[in-house]
């Protein structure tokens, strides 16, 4: 993700040092940070535990005896009697655990082990003192030669002798030495209790590029002042310059015991939340310190402070969305924009499901708003471009794509090369949305610019072109890749994949051993040059400290192939023992049931794991498990060798077959496919009836992936039995998405409408499901379609897509499908629903094209002949739902014209009708009662036509009707009607069913309660509606 400026509105990568509250700026310019803590820090800053203070000194003294022994045992001096070099480093370098010491100082933990205290000072015999005062004559002389003799040997005498170490570091600045002097400054500040030094040496030693030396002076600072907030800022941030991303983290959380909610130290806490995938834990930070803020400024912050908060609300967005908390992104974005604007007192806009307090000036929405919030939906508040694009993600991410694209146009209206990154970021989220059309356009705008166009951007534009089935504008943009960037083995693979799908593996297989030999070469150099690297090739010289780590190397065995071979027998001997163990449990329902379903999970997991049968290309036809087809089982990663091995075994197996056709594989472990999909669909069912529906679901949502069974009745059965889940489930949402899938690959067919129909029964939630935007778009271009073809417009069959389309239509039905609607529900069995443009039916040469029409197709596609009554009843009735009544009334009166003497259809008009005249924008109110009560009378003779078999049911709606119009007279004739003629059946066939009584008796009881037929009303209800 990306940290924007602090000083504009772009995006650039986020910059520690630009901040004006960073440290880092006035810590070397200042003396004290205490001008910039707060009051209560520095009334504490001076409050060190004399216990602490004690021990950190033992620690400084030992880790100077330490040191002292090492001078000593190398034995370090000059041939000539000169000054010592100081060549020499400490132990603890290497011990040392920045990461556990930093925790400690977060408050995370505490380190083990015993602490030594300070020891005595030392007391300097008379024979030191008298040389110590020979050697400060000498350095008043100027004689350097002989006071450097003299401090050696006092140090060699007494090494805890302060003075010797400093008048020696004074020795070496006057010959121009500053690195040495440093060193024996940083000798001689062991033996000095003094924080402040400590912290001065940090900033020297950092300053002279010995990060390991600077911070170990910054350790010592912190342990003897534990409150010292610019060692500790110091150093971390040198922790973070040096990779010490962890390390770094704890001591910036040091800091927020001692500052909270530093907004400088928030900043630099960013990105190293991001390295270390603490996503958790920034959200919980910025959450509550933007509580704080808005606690301390209710009224939001000022002018200057304000684009500090912005990065605040920005970071915690990105790291919402990072971890798939895309509704908290939005409110984290949402309010806080409002308290940065001063209207953080504005509540009501929390109620609001969408974003709609930021729409641009003159955006208007389709509401259903009152007039008394009317005021509040019209008003539009600047929303920061940043703020924005997050918005844009996190709407995108969760599928809503409308108001994602909304806040999309707006960020993409900006300067390009200014926002370049927020760009990317929305292109990818478009591409991971399955929206390709418009993640080309974002991809192509940034290629046209030579200082932010890259091969990765290039690569997903090819990719888009992939995913929308226009394979050759693909290959064009791999080979311009190529030619650009010759060597550049991402695009020589995707380009080998394409020509391979285009039916070229000659071409394909030439680039595949391209890739191969490049990577081995590479391979060998890098081996090659790590065996003549030199360890720690940096000098030592410099530095207290060795300012180099040493690397480790990883090596990985690879499996034999008497090892592969093995390994698949004992693969195969697993999948017989467990079927034989499945056919030997009989009362599955009952002792057995659990067994079976632990055996059938492990059957289950054992097929979806395998990658043969789940391969890039949908319909490609299976062809055999690994060891059939002598493919190795190492696998090194993305972009791998064995990638690019197991392509070219596979390429060398299509050019040694020549070009006879391979039989079809129709088994996986000797088992068939339709034993596998039995169990598939038996498991699933089982697991839907012990309440693990999304499991069950699923379960067989990865199976409709599977190349053995992308062919047309399988995926036609695997998604009905998905929406017998979904039915027994009361996942209605579920009900909606498999029958629309279904209509969509059975188009003509009234199939699939009335199955959904029969699905959704009845209740709240199935009304909610069945009046789904994305539904009505969906079931309005199957109107528009079929209509089309049956006025007899030009058809093609697209096989692609397995649908006809109207030629002189063809685009704008096939744009159309992809108006506002998520694209995966209609692509999970294709490739790409995107149809290409250079694909007209049968004639197009997209290997696509003519896969699909191969194994995933309708076998029997039929035309339409004649417009649907169903389709248009329905949409009629989703209409009415949606209480649109004049909508409603349109397409149920097209549907009368085509059957005009269907009980369900007039049934239909009379609602709507009376439901229209009850609207307050009715015309002829009286008129439309009139013809909903004609339309009534029509049901009643059609429905009554050949028996009185539905006369309850029609008595039921003549009621139903009169007590919606007010007529509660006439309606109570009619429910009682009912209730006779129900307990007449009851009677006669000692039925259990009571039919539509109850509910008649409930609205009696309604009636009788608003008109004081109390008496009447507990006769009904102990009757009827009793247990």
């Amino acid at each position: 993700m990306d940290f924007p400026n602090t000083e504009s509105e772009g995006s650039d990568e986020f910059e520690e040092e630009v901040d004006p509250t960073n440290w880092e700026e006035f810590s070397v310019a200042s003396d004290d940070a205490s001008d910039y803590l707060p009051e209560e820090i520095e009334d504490v800053s001076n409050v060190v535990d004399e216990e602490q203070l004690k021990e950190a000194q033992g620690e400084i003294e030992g880790d100077f005896d330490r040191i002292v022994e090492n001078i000593k045992q190398s034995n370090v001096a000059s041939t000539e009697g000169g000054p010592v070099p100081w060549t020499f480093s400490i132990e603890e370098g290497e011990e040392f655990d920045y990461e556990e010491e930093a925790r400690e100082r977060s408050g995370i933990g505490r380190r083990k082990g015993k602490k030594r205290g300070p020891r005595r000072e030392v007391e300097l015999s008379h024979q030191v003192r008298a040389m110590l005062g020979e050697a400060s004559a000498a350095f008043v002389n100027q004689d350097l030669a002989k006071t450097m003799e003299i401090c050696q040997e006092v140090i060699r005498i007494e090494p805890a002798a302060y003075a010797a170490w400093n008048t020696l570091a004074l020795v070496h600045e006057e010959q121009g030495q500053p690195e040495s002097a440093l060193k024996l400054k940083i000798m001689a500040a062991h033996l000095q209790g003094d924080a402040e030094l400590w912290r001065d040496l940090g900033r020297q030693s950092r300053a002279g590029g010995q990060m390991q030396q600077a911070l170990y002076c910054f350790r010592k600072a912190v342990s003897l002042d534990p409150h010292d907030v610019d060692a500790l800022w110091d150093r971390s941030v040198i922790l973070k310059e040096n990779n010490m991303d962890r390390a770094a983290m704890n001591g910036f959380m040091a800091i927020l015991k001692l500052v909270p909610f530093h907004l400088g130290v928030l900043q630099q806490l960013g990105p190293l939340f991001s390295i270390l995938s603490e996503f958790q834990k920034g959200i919980k930070l910025y959450q509550e310190a933007l509580a704080h803020f808005q606690q301390l400024y209710p009224d939001g912050p000022s002018d200057f402070e304000a684009p500090d908060y912005v990065i605040l609300i920005i970071t915690l967005a990105d790291f919402c969305n990072t971890v798939g908390e895309h509704e908290l992104a939005i409110r984290a974005v949402r309010d806080g924009a409002r308290w940065l604007q001063g209207r953080a007192d504005q509540k009501y806009w929390v109620t609001a499901a969408d974003d709609r307090e930021f729409d641009p000036e003159g955006h208007v929405r389709n509401t259903n708003a009152t007039e008394e919030s009317s005021s509040r939906i019209q008003s539009s508040y600047i929303l920061e471009t940043n703020l924005r694009h997050r918005l844009a993600i996190a709407r995108l991410s969760l599928g809503d794509v409308e108001e994602g694209q909304l806040h999309a146009s707006l960020v993409l209206a900006n300067d390009t090369l200014e926002y370049a990154s927020l760009f990317l970021e929305i292109a990818s989220a478009y591409f991971e949305r399955g929206l390709y059309e418009q993640a080309l356009r974002v991809y192509e705008e940034l290629a046209g610019y030579d200082e932010i166009s890259t091969v990765d951007i290039l690569l997903q534009i090819g990719a888009c072109h992939h995913h929308l089935d226009d394979l050759e504008k693909s290959i064009e943009v791999m080979q311009y890749i190529l030619q650009v960037d010759p060597v550049n083995n991402d695009a020589k693979m995707r380009l080998a994949e394409l020509y391979e799908m285009m039916n070229q593996p000659k071409k394909a297989l030439q680039l595949v051993n391209e890739v191969i030999a490049s990577r081995q070469s590479r391979k060998d150099t890098s081996m090659h040059e790590d065996a003549e690297a030199p360890e720690g090739s940096k000098d030592a010289g410099t530095s207290l400290f060795e300012e180099t780590k040493k690397g480790s190397k990883r090596y990985k065995a690879k499996a034999s192939v008497q090892d592969i071979e093995k390994l698949e027998i004992e693969r195969q001997n697993f999948v017989d023992s467990t079927f034989a163990k499945l056919r030997e449990l009989v009362d599955i329902t009952g002792h057995d049931r659990e067994e079976w379903l632990r055996n059938a999970t492990l059957l289950t997991d054992h097929f979806r794991e395998t990658r043969e049968l789940f391969l890039g290309n949908r319909f490609s036809q299976y062809r055999g498990s690994v060891s059939e087809r002598r493919l190795q089982k190492q696998h090194h990663g993305k972009g791998s060798l064995k990638n690019a091995s197991d392509m070219a075994s596979r390429l060398q197996l299509e050019l040694s077959s020549s070009r006879s056709a391979k039989a079809p594989v129709n088994s996986f472990r000797k088992h068939s496919f339709s034993e596998w999909m039995d169990l598939f669909l038996q498991f699933a069912f089982m697991l839907t009836r012990d309440g693990k529906y999304d499991i069950g679901s699923e379960v067989l949502r990865h199976i409709l992936y599977s190349n053995a069974y992308s062919d047309f009745a399988s995926q036609t059965t695997i998604r009905t039995a998905l929406l017998a889940c979904a039915t027994y489930a009361k996942d209605y949402t579920g009900v909606i998405e498999h029958a629309r899938r279904l209509m969509f690959t059975h188009q003509f067919n009234n199939d699939p409408t009335r199955l959904m129909l029969a699905c959704l029964g009845g209740g709240m939630y199935a009304v909610d499901a069945f009046i789904d935007t994305n539904f009505q778009k969906h079931l309005h271009r199957e109107i528009v379609t079929t209509k089309l073809v049956a006025d007899g417009n030009e058809a093609k069959w697209v096989a692609s897509r397995n649908r006809w389309a109207v030629h002189e239509k063809m685009d704008n039905v096939e744009e159309g499908e992809g108006e506002g609607i998520d694209h995966s529900e209609d692509t999970e069995d294709q490739a790409s629903d995107s149809h290409s443009k250079n694909d007209k039916g049968h004639s197009g040469k997209s290997r696509w094209t003519h896969a699909t029409a191969a194994i995933g197709a309708n076998p029997e596609p039929t035309r339409a002949t004649k417009e649907s009554p169903i389709l248009l009843s329905v949409y009629g009735q989703l209409s009415a739902c949606a209480k649109s009544y004049q909508s409603a009334l349109f397409y149920l009166f097209q549907s009368h014209d085509l059957q005009p003497n269907d009980p369900v259809i007039c049934l239909s008009l009379a609602a709507a009708s009376i439901s229209r005249a009850m609207q307050r924008q009715v015309d002829n109110r009286h008129h439309v009662i009139t013809q909903g009560l004609g339309f009534l009378q029509k049901y009643r003779t059609a429905r009554l036509l050949k028996s009185n078999r539905h006369l309850e049911e029609v008595e039921y709606n003549y009621g139903r009707t009169f007590h919606h119009l007010g007529l509660l007279s006439l309606a109570v004739k009619h429910y009682e009607k009912v209730l006779s003629l129900a307990e007449e059946r009851i009677k006669e066939t000692s039925a259990k069913d009571a039919g539509v009584a109850k509910d008649s008796a409930y609205n009696l009881l309604l009636i009788y309660g608003t008109t004081g037929g109390t008496g009447l009303a507990d006769a009904v209800c102990r009757k009827w509606l009793s247990v």
